[in-house]
């Protein structure tokens, strides 16, 4: 953890453990809610941060949910950033209904092509897309740098989202069949916990 008396910071949050986290059935990406459990890291969090001038969360609503004791303690409004969600590599139509266990095969049939390119139907991303993405944000944080000079910042994102970002900012470089082969081994051999915080 952090040494979080640290002031004037952008902090990079993992959203709380989510229902999908835990093997639940979810109806799409957006829609995942946090566990009874993960609404108990959301107000952990919220103490164990320093005051927070302004909040930015992704379209998902596990990010709102991890965000909301912070937006209630300091009477503020989460800023919505459409760059921000999850990686959603799979078919949102295929995945309703379903769980980490029903997932699993289309997961490894997706990680086993290692094609940046490849979309897995008109409503999912390519590793493209998210990088695309990740690239985007990454330029808005380092603007954002410099407005939050004498403010904190929370940004509440996602686990997939997030490593891809951290790589990419200690190690800046194109997009390849490496950077998807490497970013899929560091999700596996060293995911992001929930609620992780890390200093942009």
């Amino acid at each position: 953890m952090l040494d979080l008396v640290l002031k004037m910071s952008i902090y990079l949050i993992r959203h709380a453990q989510s229902e999908a986290n835990i093997n639940g059935r979810t109806r799409s990406h957006a829609a995942i809610a946090l566990s009874e459990q993960g609404k108990q890291q959301a107000e952990q969090l919220c103490e164990a941060l320093p005051s927070i001038d302004h909040v930015i969360i992704s379209k998902y609503q596990r990010t709102y949910q991890t965000a909301q004791p912070i937006l209630h303690k300091y009477q503020i409004t989460a800023e919505v950033d459409h760059s921000l969600h999850e990686f959603s590599y799979l078919s949102e139509r295929k995945c309703a209904n379903t769980n980490l266990d029903d997932r699993k095969q289309w997961v490894n049939a997706y990680w086993e092509r290692m094609d940046y390119d490849y979309r897995d139907a008109d409503d999912a991303e390519s590793f493209a897309d998210l990088y695309v993405r990740v690239q985007c944000v990454h330029e808005k944080l380092r603007q954002l740098a410099q407005e939050y000079v004498h403010q904190n910042l929370a940004i509440f994102t996602h686990g997939q989202f997030l490593q891809l970002l951290l790589t990419l900012k200690h190690t800046p470089q194109p997009l390849s069949r490496e950077l998807m082969q490497n970013f899929r081994s560091d999700l596996i051999q060293r995911p992001i916990p929930n609620t992780a915080i890390f200093l942009f």
